[in-house]
């Protein structure tokens, strides 16, 4: 119900609002989304991104950017990297402010994963593009890279893509052997979590751009999670108990964690008692290709300073 009466808001803001500048036209360049190949004319210069791993992708290629659902969520929960400043606030990714929308009069329009829907009748404001980005049936990392270099390509970045995407594969193996040397050949598994609140955790597992991290690193989870489309499993708090083995890492922010970090349960846990338990900073797990770099680099930090070396 909530969608269908986002669907007939959107329908009744735009009887009026196409021009001729707005619709989408062939030729000149051409990229593959969800939906085949798409077609513009020239290079669109008025970019808005209605998904967070779509807005990583266009500042990490420093794309400018004018708009973004959510951005006070975005510096909260992504933070790297930093959006531009000045940048529109969109509304909600799931319910985008149309006025504001239609006031930017965007040439493209990014949307990505459960927004697919919505691309036919964003094309009424302006070309969409539409990636699915996490699917249980992909490697959502080799897939996340694969949209990078491609949005690389069509905005005219591929060298800047794929030196970003090369520096970032570089610095993994220069981290992989510092760590193996810090553990002398043998590093601790590393499991890594997100609170959603004192009793509710997401463990992440194959599938996820924190595992891509950890495969990169060379380490493995102390607690195995199956593939699945966004690489995690919803779990009571307690099932970490379970973890006897290596460091467990979460990932801010968790903002009830004095509901849970000062209880008798939590100091019982075994990860705690040793001193293995610590905080990853704000990351987004489910975002763009440099993003597994970016955790790849807190995992690794936090690694070589328990190590002690």
């Amino acid at each position: 119900m909530r969608a269908f009466r986002w669907f007939l808001i959107l329908s009744v803001a735009l009887i009026s609002a196409v021009t001729p500048e707005m619709a989408s036209a062939a030729g000149g360049l051409t990229i593959l989304d969800s939906r085949g190949e798409q077609h513009f004319e020239t290079m669109p210069k008025r970019v808005v991104a209605l998904n967070w791993a779509m807005a990583e992708h266009l500042v990490d290629l420093e794309v400018p950017l004018l708009g973004v659902a959510n951005p006070n969520g975005y510096n909260e929960w992504v933070r790297v990297p930093a959006l531009p400043g000045g940048i529109m606030d969109l509304g909600k990714r799931d319910a985008p402010n149309l006025e504001q929308l239609l006031m930017l009069k965007p040439d493209l329009i990014l949307l990505a994963g459960d927004q697919g829907p919505y691309a036919s009748r964003f094309e009424q404001i302006a070309p969409v593009l539409h990636f699915d980005l996490f699917r249980e049936d992909h490697n959502n990392a080799a897939k996340a890279r694969q949209v990078f270099s491609a949005l690389g390509a069509f905005f005219g970045r591929s060298e800047l893509a794929e030196r970003k995407l090369a520096e970032m594969d570089q610095r993994i193996a220069t981290q992989k052997t510092e760590i193996v040397a810090a553990y002398n050949g043998t590093p601790p598994p590393v499991t890594i979590v997100r609170f959603t609140d004192e009793k509710r955790v997401v463990i992440y597992g194959e599938n996820s751009m924190a595992t891509a991290a950890l495969d990169g690193l060379g380490l493995e989870t102390g607690y195995p999670v199956p593939n699945s489309r966004w690489g995690l499993v919803f779990k009571p708090v307690t099932a970490l108990g379970s973890i006897d083995n290596g460091l467990v890492l979460h990932i801010e922010p968790f903002s009830k964690k004095d509901l849970l970090f000062g209880t008798d349960l939590w100091g019982e846990m075994p990860f705690v008692k040793s001193g293995n338990f610590h905080a990853m900073p704000s990351l987004w797990t489910y975002g763009g290709a440099l993003s597994i770099g970016r955790a790849a680099d807190s995992i690794t930090t936090i690694l070589l300073g328990a190590s002690g070396k």
